[in-house]
């Protein structure tokens, strides 16, 4: 199978007949005649008869591949489908892309359907596979419309019928078609999507779709970079596939010889680059590796003749001609003993007496380079003319046509169905007006309702308007009261301050009195909030504020507060001037330090960092304490919330500390939210626009 790599090499119909191998080999089932479907597949067995077979091609002995195919089929009794179709897949190729003869290979093509027929489900590739090969010959035959016609059958059935990853190999032969006719950048989309169709391959898939189908994708892309004056771009996707061989080399440890070849027909093409824009030292030594590799029997003999000739080239260009001169020998050895008449061979024939020229003519010898010249001039034109057809063939145009063929094939059988579809219209449209009359009886049914409906809304909306002016009345009253009792209460906790001062006073008066005073304090607290919480609708007076300043100022006011529990302090900010209403701010930043104080244990570490965004700046208060339950953390910016919880010293809670917090925020068109764990500790967060 080395005569698959063929495809790296500059002939026109040379990387034609090696794709199409490479896709095609160990791939699909065939038979001489019809065999019964239920014969058994021997599949390790030709697995050796068609390596050899390839190897024979790999060479250019294709006679004796025929032979040997011919006889190895023979010898065996009874093959399956999917053998002796092996045998069609490659004489096929052989007979359209070597030993060129197209009525051979639409002999074994009709072979392929008259063994499937009845069984295009069952062998399904196969039968896809059929169609292309079917494709290839009528495009060999120069009957461009009706090949493309038939491409379109096996592409629609292909979609229609197989994986992904057998796709792959039918939207490569698109992009083989386009290459061919060296559109080189309308053919890179079809290789690139037969890449990403092959990554849905599974592991079973095998060595082809594993191995020779991804690399033999990525290395034509890099021709067809090359090939359309894009050098970086072809030495990326040439170093891709490098790469691509070298990760899976290890996977098929008996495929060795034939990996290697693989690497050697990359090196090649890569040093052939390099030799194009005279990088002399890259360029010999990738082209002495490839030469080096498959140069030898059983390897890509032909591919190193390629690499011969880009090597002469570059000898040429450099006035090496010692070098150049013993690869021109050792060329005219493999073409005296080359078998068939394919393009390719007559390609490297072509190159080989352009470069007889240039040797004998560099060195000043014109009588002996003349004839070179006569030979090189007298096979060119006729080279150049091979696929001229193909090369101005319109391919899309093809695929047009044929698509519209097909839609008016669709639109005829439309036409039989339109009895069908006036009957079930007149039959819609007397359900449209059965239905209407229903939807009239309803409609005055639900107006009434709707009426109804809409009093009882009335009524409702007197009610919320009560509740709401209740609700108002009631705040109002709250805040009398609020007020009313902030002196007599500042007065209990005055007197019960003074006399905790006297002398001669008992423990247990000592210890009454201090009861008295910080519930007298926390009473205050709340009284203090309370007020607040009704003054934040007051319109807010703003100044420039540098928040390191703010902050700074309350880490340090409430320091004394965190080291009775033995905690730090920890500030990391920056200067930052914003717009804020200075007194309002200082209260939210000391409530959610001394928040981060009292619910964070003995010995914590609680930090305050701000960080300037590009139009906001972040505050963040962070603790390690008891954290937020889930079930409450949604609750405790609300007003009067019942998620209220003691510290971790037994600090009471008021609960609305957060709520006036989050008035202020909001009203300075900033954001507050929370992150936190129950156990884990908490983050506040305060966001201000810039």
């Amino acid at each position: 199978m080395l005569c698959q790599f063929t495809v790296y090499n500059k002939g026109l119909y040379g990387c034609i007949a090696s794709v199409i191998f490479v896709i095609y080999v160990l791939f699909l089932t065939s038979c001489n005649k019809p065999v019964p479907e239920s014969r058994p597949n021997h599949e390790a067995h030709f697995d050796t008869v068609i390596n050899q077979a390839s190897t024979y091609i790999g060479d250019g002995q294709y006679k004796r591949a025929e032979t040997y195919l011919d006889s190895a089929y023979k010898a065996f009794p009874k093959p399956g489908i999917n053998d002796i179709y092996r045998k069609y897949d490659n004489l096929i190729n052989i007979y359209l892309h070597n030993d060129f003869n197209p009525d051979q290979a639409r002999s074994y093509t009709d072979s392929i359907f008259l063994l499937l027929k009845d069984k295009e489900i069952t062998y399904k590739n196969e039968y896809a596979n059929g169609l292309f090969f079917l494709g290839e010959v009528l495009m060999a035959e120069k009957r461009y419309t009706e090949a493309f016609k038939i491409y379109y059958d096996g592409k629609s059935f292909a979609k229609k019928n197989l994986e992904d990853c057998a796709l792959s190999v039918f939207s490569n032969k698109l992009g083989m078609v386009r290459f061919s006719q060296e559109q080189y950048q309308k053919a890179i989309p079809y290789f690139k999507e037969a890449i990403h169709e092959n990554k849905d391959c599974k592991a079973s898939s095998g060595f082809n779709y594993l191995f020779i189908f991804p690399q033999t994708y990525l290395n034509t892309i890099a021709m067809c970079f090359e090939r359309s004056g894009q050098p970086d771009s072809a030495i990326i996707y040439y170093d891709k596939a490098l790469q691509l061989i070298s990760s899976k080399k290890d996977l098929f440890p008996d495929r060795q010889d034939f990996i290697s070849a693989a690497n050697g027909v990359v090196l090649g093409n890569l040093g052939g680059i390099y030799a194009k824009h005279n990088n002399y030292e890259q360029a010999e030594k990738y082209l002495k590796q490839s030469i080096a590799i498959n140069d030898r029997p059983g390897y890509e003999i032909r591919d190193a003749q390629t690499a011969k000739y880009k090597l002469i080239e570059l000898y040429l260009g450099h006035s090496n001609f010692k070098a150049a001169g013993k690869l021109l020998d050792e060329m005219e050895s493999y073409l005296s003993t080359t078998q068939g008449m394919s393009l390719r061979n007559t390609n490297i024939r072509l190159k080989w007496a352009r470069f007889k020229y240039e040797y004998y003519n560099g060195q000043n010898q014109p009588m002996k380079a003349y004839p070179y010249l006569q030979r090189y001039n007298q096979s060119r034109d006729s080279i150049y003319k091979v696929d001229k057809e193909l090369r101005n063939f319109d391919i899309d145009q093809a695929f047009r046509d044929t698509e519209q063929k097909y839609n008016m094939a669709l639109l005829n059988k439309d036409n039989q169905l339109k009895t069908v579809y006036l009957a079930a219209a007149i039959f819609c449209m007397f359900m449209i007006i059965v239905i209407l009359f229903f939807i009239w009886h309803n409609l005055k049914r639900t107006r009434k309702i709707n009426k109804q409906i809409s009093e009882q809304n009335i009524n409702m909306q007197r009610t919320l308007d009560s509740l709401e002016q209740s609700q108002e009345e009631n705040f109002r009253m709250m805040m009398i009261v609020a007020h009313d009792l902030r002196n007599p209460i500042g007065n209990i906790t005055s007197i019960a301050d003074l006399m905790l001062k006297e002398d001669d006073r008992s423990k247990d008066d000592l210890e009454m009195l201090g009861m008295i005073k910080t519930s007298g304090q926390n009473s205050l607290h709340l009284v203090n909030d309370l007020l607040k919480a009704n003054n934040e609708v007051e319109k807010l007076q703003k100044e420039p504020v540098d928040l390191y300043i703010l902050l700074n100022y309350c880490v340090n006011l409430l320091r004394h507060k965190a080291e009775e529990k033995n905690q730090q302090l920890i500030l990391h900010a920056v200067h930052v001037v914003i717009p804020l209403h200075t007194e309002k701010m200082w209260r939210v930043m000391s409530n959610l330090i001394g928040n981060a104080i009292k619910f964070s244990p003995e010995s914590a570490i609680i930090t305050i960092k701000m960080r300037k965004r590009v139009r906001t700046v972040l505050i963040a208060v962070e603790d390690h304490g008891i954290g937020i339950p889930a079930d409450i953390k949604h609750k405790i910016f609300d007003m009067f919330s019942q998620a209220k919880r003691s510290g971790t010293a037994g600090e009471q809670p008021f609960g609305i500390g957060l709520a006036i917090s989050k008035q202020i925020i909001e009203s300075h068109g900033g954001k507050i939210w929370v992150e936190s764990e129950a156990n884990q500790g908490s983050v506040f967060y305060v966001e201000f626009p810039l």
